[in-house]
């Protein structure tokens, strides 16, 4: 085994084995300002690029004429001059942690609390902070357009023509970006890089390829895309109005080894509809479970099961006698950090007793695991 390897197997053996795979190779995103502070959620703890003016007052903030506030800086080592810079940054927005959670007080963000530890809890959203591994000065972009340069500064190429390249990502299907802009059947998202942006009014299909939005199997065709390019409400789309296949191209970015983002607590459910024990429930109520962390919804698919049970709802217990178990339709809404689901019953249902499971191999965006959880309730009469 040479040195290297074995250099690898270290580090690997270091870092705790409960640590996801998700959180080691977490890749770096190219993100605006104003997405920042649109979809705090979205970027929560996420690595990122983002471009902006560095200004020192108080404290280093960094400024964009796409925002209305400043977003404060957090260098783990001496900051840069003021202007121009382009930052490699994790994004964090204090209300969406808890108050013991330990990476406030590592990270520096317990000095951006006005009360500090033991005064008000920000609101989501309202302090957020960029904490810095990398800074560089930044000179004007020169040459053609690509998809990282309209990630990074969007409102430079706003209602401008723009000609990309990039891989097909169907609609979203890899969450490289917030949400859609829902403008038409055919929205998809195009990636090239570490940075992303959706084309809209534009059916993906041409001489030699018919694409599906909706098929993972389609997405890495790489395609040259043309049109104007819109900005709203922190999100950035290209209005298509050409389409075409074309070669793969390779776009300069930095090579650095992302840093393995701290984990914090483990995440844990603090709220459910129907709560445990209730009866009487309605059959076409949803349930809603709400938790302590922002989670990552890829690891909810698979891990989410119900079924009915024999005996009183309220003492089921752990392993209750069960019928088959069955795995429901769900959404997740990161901005509330809810789950939803819906139970597909009838009429028979009536008066029966359910539990509700969130299996083992369900984790926060930063890799910490939830416990296995469950509810157990009783459907009542319609």
């Amino acid at each position: 085994m040479s040195r290297i390897t074995i250099g690898v197997a270290l580090v690997a053996l270091v870092v705790s084995t409960s640590v996801s795979s998700h959180a080691q190779v977490a890749a770096r995103r190219a993100a605006s300002p104003a997405g920042l502070l649109a979809y705090p959620g979205f970027y929560q703890g996420q690595l990122v690029v983002v471009r902006g003016n560095l200004a020192t007052r108080d404290r280093p903030v960094l400024l964009s004429p796409a925002i209305e506030r400043s977003i404060p800086l957090i260098f783990s080592g001496p900051s840069p001059a003021d202007g121009p810079v382009e930052l490699r940054a994790s994004f964090w927005d204090v209300g969406r942690l808890q108050r013991e959670d330990p990476r406030i007080v590592t990270l520096g963000l317990d000095r951006l609390l006005p009360g500090g530890l033991e005064g008000d809890w920000p609101r989501p959203g309202e302090i957020v902070a960029l904490t810095v591994t990398n800074a560089m000065a930044v000179q004007p972009a020169e040459g053609a357009v690509s998809v990282r340069q309209i990630a990074l500064d969007p409102s430079s190429y706003v209602g401008q023509k723009v000609k990309v390249t990039g891989q097909f990502r169907g609609r979203n299907l890899y969450g490289d970006v917030p949400q859609g802009p829902g403008l038409s059947q055919w929205d998809f998202v195009l990636r090239a890089a570490d940075a992303a942006v959706w084309v809209t009014g534009l059916r993906p299909r041409g001489k030699g390829f018919n694409l599906d939005t909706s098929a993972r199997v389609d997405t890495g065709t790489w395609l040259e895309i043309s049109g104007v390019l819109r900005e709203g409400k922190g999100l950035v789309w290209i209005e298509g109005q050409q389409i075409a296949l074309t070669k793969p191209t390779v776009e300069t970015r930095n090579d650095e080894t992302p840093p393995i983002p701290q984990m914090g607590p483990p995440p844990e459910v603090i709220f459910s509809d129907p709560a445990d024990g209730e009866i009487d429930v309605s059959l076409k109520a949803p349930i809603r479970i709400q938790f302590s962390r922002d989670m990552n919804p890829a690891t909810l698919k698979g891990h989410v099961r119900w079924t009915f049970t024999t005996g009183d709802a309220a003492s089921a217990g752990s392993k209750p006698a069960r019928e088959a178990e069955r795995h429901p339709d769900f959404k997740y809404d990161g901005a509330k950090r809810a789950l939803e689901i819906r139970l597909d019953v009838n009429d028979a249902a009536t008066y029966r007793n359910v539990i509700v499971e969130l299996l083992d191999g369900i984790s926060a965006t930063d890799g910490a695991k939830l416990a296995p959880w469950h509810l157990t309730f009783s459907f009542g009469a319609q």
